[in-house]
Protein backbone atom coordinates (compact mmCIF):
# COMPACT_ATOMS: atom_id res chain seq x y z
CA UNK A 1 0.00 0.00 0.00
CA UNK A 2 2.89 2.27 0.89
CA UNK A 3 4.25 1.53 -2.69
CA UNK A 4 1.24 2.52 -4.57
CA UNK A 5 0.88 5.45 -2.39
CA UNK A 6 4.42 6.69 -3.14
CA UNK A 7 4.37 5.87 -6.75
CA UNK A 8 1.36 7.90 -6.96
CA UNK A 9 2.72 10.44 -5.03
CA UNK A 10 5.39 10.65 -7.28
CA UNK A 11 3.32 10.59 -10.32
CA UNK A 12 1.18 13.78 -9.67
CA UNK A 13 4.80 15.53 -8.34
CA UNK A 14 5.84 14.54 -11.86
CA UNK A 15 2.92 16.12 -13.80
CA UNK A 16 3.04 19.16 -12.10
CA UNK A 17 6.78 19.79 -12.16
CA UNK A 18 6.48 19.04 -16.03
CA UNK A 19 3.29 21.29 -16.46
CA UNK A 20 4.59 24.19 -14.30
CA UNK A 21 7.78 24.67 -13.30
CA UNK A 22 9.60 23.17 -16.25
CA UNK A 23 7.31 25.37 -18.41
CA UNK A 24 9.18 28.21 -17.32
CA UNK A 25 12.55 26.07 -18.53
CA UNK A 26 11.70 25.08 -21.49
CA UNK A 27 14.79 25.23 -24.00
CA UNK A 28 13.99 26.19 -27.57
CA UNK A 29 10.35 25.58 -27.01
CA UNK A 30 10.81 21.63 -25.14
CA UNK A 31 10.25 20.84 -21.98
CA UNK A 32 12.17 17.31 -20.62
CA UNK A 33 9.44 14.97 -20.22
CA UNK A 34 9.88 13.87 -16.26
CA UNK A 35 7.17 11.24 -16.49
CA UNK A 36 9.22 9.24 -19.10
CA UNK A 37 12.18 9.34 -16.67
CA UNK A 38 9.76 8.12 -13.79
CA UNK A 39 8.27 5.38 -16.10
CA UNK A 40 11.72 4.44 -17.16
CA UNK A 41 13.76 4.47 -14.05
CA UNK A 42 10.83 2.49 -11.97
CA UNK A 43 10.67 0.03 -14.97
CA UNK A 44 14.74 -0.39 -14.86
CA UNK A 45 14.75 -0.61 -11.11
CA UNK A 46 11.94 -2.98 -10.23
CA UNK A 47 10.73 -4.45 -13.36
CA UNK A 48 8.57 -4.42 -16.25
CA UNK A 49 5.28 -5.03 -14.45
CA UNK A 50 5.57 -2.21 -12.55
CA UNK A 51 6.91 0.07 -14.90
CA UNK A 52 3.61 -0.82 -17.20
CA UNK A 53 2.08 -0.02 -14.37
CA UNK A 54 3.35 3.45 -13.66
CA UNK A 55 3.34 4.17 -17.58
CA UNK A 56 -0.29 3.04 -17.63
CA UNK A 57 -1.04 5.58 -14.69
CA UNK A 58 1.05 8.55 -15.59
CA UNK A 59 -0.29 8.47 -19.47
CA UNK A 60 -3.68 8.13 -18.33
CA UNK A 61 -3.56 11.25 -16.06
CA UNK A 62 -1.68 13.21 -18.90
CA UNK A 63 -4.91 11.70 -21.23
CA UNK A 64 -7.49 12.99 -18.90
CA UNK A 65 -5.47 16.37 -18.68
CA UNK A 66 -4.80 17.05 -22.30
CA UNK A 67 -5.15 14.16 -24.29
CA UNK A 68 -7.13 14.25 -27.59
CA UNK A 69 -8.38 10.78 -26.70
CA UNK A 70 -8.19 8.36 -23.86
CA UNK A 71 -6.04 6.00 -23.96
CA UNK A 72 -3.29 6.94 -26.42
CA UNK A 73 -0.59 8.61 -23.78
CA UNK A 74 -1.53 5.73 -21.49
CA UNK A 75 -0.71 3.08 -24.03
CA UNK A 76 2.50 5.04 -25.26
CA UNK A 77 3.81 5.11 -21.61
CA UNK A 78 2.80 1.14 -21.16
CA UNK A 79 4.47 0.56 -23.69
CA UNK A 80 7.65 2.70 -22.64
CA UNK A 81 7.59 1.09 -19.31
CA UNK A 82 7.71 -2.33 -20.58
CA UNK A 83 10.13 -2.09 -22.83
CA UNK A 84 12.69 -0.24 -20.61
CA UNK A 85 11.63 -3.25 -17.48
CA UNK A 86 13.02 -5.62 -19.57
CA UNK A 87 16.50 -3.86 -19.19
CA UNK A 88 16.10 -4.79 -15.14
CA UNK A 89 17.53 -8.20 -15.87
CA UNK A 90 20.96 -6.85 -16.34
CA UNK A 91 20.64 -3.59 -14.34
CA UNK A 92 23.39 -2.53 -11.86
CA UNK A 93 22.79 0.19 -9.12
CA UNK A 94 26.09 1.69 -9.33
CA UNK A 95 26.18 2.52 -13.03
CA UNK A 96 24.31 5.33 -13.73
CA UNK A 97 25.42 5.09 -17.94
CA UNK A 98 22.94 2.03 -18.36
CA UNK A 99 19.75 3.66 -16.73
CA UNK A 100 20.80 6.83 -18.64
CA UNK A 101 20.73 5.31 -21.68
CA UNK A 102 17.39 3.13 -21.25
CA UNK A 103 15.92 6.35 -20.53
CA UNK A 104 17.37 7.98 -23.52
CA UNK A 105 16.10 5.24 -25.44
CA UNK A 106 12.21 5.21 -24.28
CA UNK A 107 12.36 9.10 -24.60
CA UNK A 108 12.93 8.39 -28.53
CA UNK A 109 10.04 5.60 -28.57
CA UNK A 110 8.03 7.90 -26.93
CA UNK A 111 8.92 10.74 -29.71
CA UNK A 112 8.47 8.28 -32.64
CA UNK A 113 4.96 6.53 -30.95
CA UNK A 114 3.63 10.55 -30.54
CA UNK A 115 4.73 11.39 -33.89
CA UNK A 116 3.10 8.51 -36.21
CA UNK A 117 -0.30 8.36 -33.70
CA UNK A 118 -0.34 12.48 -33.05
CA UNK A 119 0.86 13.85 -36.43
CA UNK A 120 1.36 11.45 -39.35
CA UNK A 121 -2.28 9.94 -39.21
CA UNK A 122 -3.49 13.80 -39.48
CA UNK A 123 -1.55 13.77 -43.05
CA UNK A 124 1.66 15.59 -41.15
CA UNK A 125 4.52 14.12 -42.90
CA UNK A 126 7.55 16.38 -42.34
CA UNK A 127 9.52 13.80 -40.08
CA UNK A 128 12.43 15.66 -40.34
CA UNK A 129 11.31 18.53 -39.23
CA UNK A 130 9.79 17.19 -36.23
CA UNK A 131 12.64 14.97 -35.23
CA UNK A 132 14.85 17.89 -35.23
CA UNK A 133 12.61 20.24 -33.22
CA UNK A 134 10.93 18.23 -31.19
CA UNK A 135 11.90 14.07 -30.66
CA UNK A 136 16.28 15.22 -30.22
CA UNK A 137 16.02 18.41 -28.23
CA UNK A 138 13.55 16.89 -25.91
CA UNK A 139 15.71 13.58 -25.60
CA UNK A 140 18.37 15.38 -24.80
CA UNK A 141 16.99 17.21 -22.31
CA UNK A 142 15.12 14.48 -20.46
CA UNK A 143 18.69 13.02 -20.47
CA UNK A 144 19.89 15.95 -18.92
CA UNK A 145 17.31 16.23 -16.04
CA UNK A 146 17.44 12.18 -15.31
CA UNK A 147 20.95 12.08 -14.69
CA UNK A 148 19.81 14.11 -11.48
CA UNK A 149 16.36 12.71 -11.01
CA UNK A 150 17.56 8.70 -11.50
CA UNK A 151 19.12 8.97 -7.99
CA UNK A 152 16.41 10.44 -6.65
CA UNK A 153 14.04 7.79 -7.72
CA UNK A 154 16.46 5.31 -7.04
CA UNK A 155 16.59 6.34 -3.32
CA UNK A 156 13.21 6.16 -3.03
CA UNK A 157 12.68 2.95 -4.18
CA UNK A 158 15.53 1.24 -2.30
CA UNK A 159 13.64 2.84 0.52
CA UNK A 160 10.25 1.31 -0.10
CA UNK A 161 12.39 -1.85 -0.94
CA UNK A 162 14.15 -1.53 2.79
CA UNK A 163 10.53 -0.72 4.70
CA UNK A 164 8.84 -3.64 2.88
CA UNK A 165 11.56 -6.12 3.99
CA UNK A 166 11.34 -4.64 7.33
CA UNK A 167 7.52 -4.75 8.01
CA UNK A 168 8.01 -8.44 6.63
CA UNK A 169 10.25 -9.47 8.80
CA UNK A 170 8.48 -7.96 12.00
CA UNK A 171 5.54 -9.61 11.02
CA UNK A 172 6.40 -12.94 10.94
CA UNK A 173 7.92 -12.74 14.40
CA UNK A 174 4.36 -12.84 15.64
Amino acid sequence: MKKVLAYGGMILLFVLLQCSFFTHLSLADVVPNLLIILTASIAIINGSLEGCLVGFFSGLLLDLMFGPYIGMYAFGYLLCGYLTGIGNRIFYKEDITFPVLMIAAADLFYGCYMYIFGFMIRGRLNVLFYLRRIILPEAVYTVIIAIFLYRIILIITEHLQKWRLNSVSVESLF
